[in-house]
């Protein structure tokens, strides 16, 4: 930041000075990256560019006629900070990811896609094609990607990728957009990412599912929760919610079992919260 001389400073009136830095202030914010690095790891790679064009991939890439396709992304202008870290030895890419997930579960936001493993598909796409560090090549069971929105002032999106290459080095990336505009299309997690999310936190809150949501994105989230449910016959789940019994009407609409579904604690007031029974 380039701060005014002296001399300079008597000229400004205050209230100028406070729109000045108020203007300022999401570009600082822009050029910070919203996350600590793992201790004692090394900055292998980093780039900033601004007011780029971009794409957050938040679900499955695959080759197309030489070129990668992700099944879906986020494409928007804003300003890029892409870093990749070397973690110290003895540490895996597992225990990276999850230190930086930690710090992001701080601020409000929305998961919308993780894979991990074979599922995420070729590690030479994602390094090469997807985050432009070659560095980020390694075996495809090995490697695991999230990508989530920080629904904060100024809306941050965030892609993480966590590889532990054939030399056993361990690498962190991270994607770190800030939109010169928010993007205000209602964003989903895919079916597999939000059964994902039920397991390892045994309860979710929708955030799409309150009074003030459009028919079409209840509509939306019955058919996510629906499919999440016929790709794991074995999983059971409880609603919780002053909707929940016509949510749960909703799921049998829709070919879910009966017996896999329980209607639990009328709250919250407004929305559902689904509970891993």
């Amino acid at each position: 930041m380039h701060l005014p001389t002296r001399s300079r400073r008597r000229l400004v009136r205050p209230a100028v000075l406070g729109r000045a830095l108020a203007a300022f202030a999401p570009l600082v914010l822009a050029q910070q990256r919203v996350i600590e690095p793992f201790p004692r790891a090394e900055v292998a790679r980093e780039r900033v560019q601004d007011n780029t064009e971009h794409s957050v991939v938040i679900g499955n890439i695959r080759r197309i006629n030489n070129q990668v396709r992700a099944e879906r992304e986020v494409r928007t202008a804003g300003d890029l900070i892409r870093t990749s870290w070397r973690i110290p030895a003895g540490h895996g890419a597992r225990e990276a990811l999850s230190h930086a997930m930690e710090q992001l579960q701080t601020y409000p936001h929305t998961t919308l896609f993780f894979c991990e493993g074979r599922e995420c598909g070729s590690s030479s796409l994602w390094a090469n094609q997807v985050l432009n560090n070659s560095r980020l090549y390694g075996p495809e069971d090995n490697q695991l990607y999230l990508a989530l929105r920080l629904d904060t002032e100024p809306q941050r999106f965030i892609a993480l990728y966590a590889i532990t290459r054939g030399n056993r080095q361990v690498y962190l990336h991270m994607d770190q957009l800030t939109p010169t505009e928010p993007v205000t299309d209602v964003l989903y997690p895919t079916a597999a990412t939000l059964g994902k999310m039920l397991r390892a936190e045994e309860e979710l809150l929708l955030p799409g599912t309150t009074t003030e949501q459009t028919g079409e994105q209840a509509a939306a989230w019955l058919d996510l929760v629906a499919r999440m449910l016929r790709s794991d016959n074995r999983l059971r789940i409880q609603v919780d919610g002053a909707g929940a019994p016509e949510f749960v009407q909703g799921l049998v609409e829709r070919g879910i079992n009966r017996q896999r579904l329980e209607i639990g604690d009328p709250q919250p007031d407004n929305g559902i919260r689904l509970e891993k029974r």
